[in-house]
């Protein structure tokens, strides 16, 4: 046998069962090579030694070669199939179904477009803020119990204070730097997710979808901010609901407000969404307290202004009758693709 032969025809094959076939003819147990091998024993020592050491060269050149050759036919296959039929192994699911937005985040963009017409400006901020970011520059002391771990998911990443970071538990944490960005007279809308360390249930996550919006300008009062809330939610819901207003403390705003809406699930008759009152708490509301304004840099005896604060996840309960929020954040496909 020649080995410059076998390499050769070895170099000619055009695929990988071109490629076995030669193996087959050489390697394998009844075929050239390994028939030599067997024939020694008809030779004489020093004849059988000579012929073991050519035919050991022999076999290891022509294993080398056909590695070699099925390396290289195995990545040309590779490619071609590439090629030809490109698949993302992370959308296995394209052909059979196209996505779409889930509830929250099309309603996100909903509320985005008609705050754009209203002439609002969009922002939204970092998810991982300083402790003065999140309390301190909306007026939260340090003794309210929101900043302790039990409601406040801290980090090990520090500030240049030495301070944890957190993960924001109200989209209020960018105001700061936003009206600073902007300044008086703005519209600024801020919609993204924010983070509870809290009890879950039918009602409450520790992830969930917040909407706010601030408006700074001359001659604002109260009255324009009940105005603008009758609108939005006939807007929101398409139909009328009953509103509760009813005074509630937050630290950034004065007077501030928590405004209920009847329940549209149970109709007012008690289910769990609701807590079995008839009534769902769907956002904050008030004027923005002058310490606030003046964190902000803005003329407090020019401008009066309002906040503004929704929970887009509950909104979204609401307004499509999910008893349960938790099925948001589940990953449960036979509820997200609903």
């Amino acid at each position: 046998m020649n080995l410059e032969e076998i390499l050769n025809k070895i170099e000619k094959v055009e695929n990988i069962d071109q490629l076995e076939d030669v193996k087959k003819e050489y390697l394998w147990k009844k075929w050239m090579i390994t028939a030599e091998f067997k024939n020694l024993k008809n030779l004489s020592l020093e004849e059988k030694k000579n012929k073991w050491q050519e035919l050991a060269s022999l076999k290891t050149a022509v294993e080398s070669k056909v590695k070699e050759k099925f390396d290289s036919l195995y990545k040309t296959q590779i490619d071609k199939l590439l090629n030809n039929d490109i698949v993302d192994i992370t959308l296995w699911w394209v052909k059979e179904k196209l996505w779409t937005y889930g509830l929250q985040l099309w309603i996100r963009r909903y509320l985005e477009d008609v705050l754009k017409n209203m002439w609002f400006i969009i922002e939204s901020g970092n998810e991982i803020v300083s402790k003065y970011q999140n309390f301190f520059s909306v007026n939260i002391p340090k003794d309210h119990p929101a900043v302790d771990m039990q409601d406040t998911f801290y980090l090990e990443q520090t500030d240049e204070n030495g301070e944890n970071l957190v993960l924001r538990t109200q989209t209020s944490s960018w105001q700061n730097d936003i009206m600073k960005k902007y300044g008086a007279p703005c519209k600024v809308m801020i919609p993204w997710k924010v983070f509870r360390a809290e009890n879950t249930d039918a009602s409450h996550d520790t992830t969930f979808w917040q909407l706010e919006w601030v408006v700074i300008d001359e001659n604002i009062s109260l009255a324009n901010l009940i105005w603008f809330l009758e609108k939005f939610f006939e807007s929101v819901f398409g139909q009328a609901v009953k509103i509760r207003l009813r005074p509630a403390y937050f630290p950034f705003v004065e007077p501030g407000f928590e405004w209920d809406v009847s329940c549209p699930i149970c109709g007012g008759k008690w289910c769990s969404l609701c807590k079995w009152t008839g009534w769902i708490e769907i956002f904050g509301a008030g004027m923005i307290h002058p310490n606030v304004l003046k964190e902000w840099w803005i003329d407090t005896e020019k401008y009066r202004w309002f906040a503004f604060g929704i929970w887009i996840t509950r909104l979204v309960a609401v307004k499509y009758w999910i008893k349960d929020i938790r099925l948001f954040n589940s990953g449960d496909l036979r509820f997200l693709q609903n």
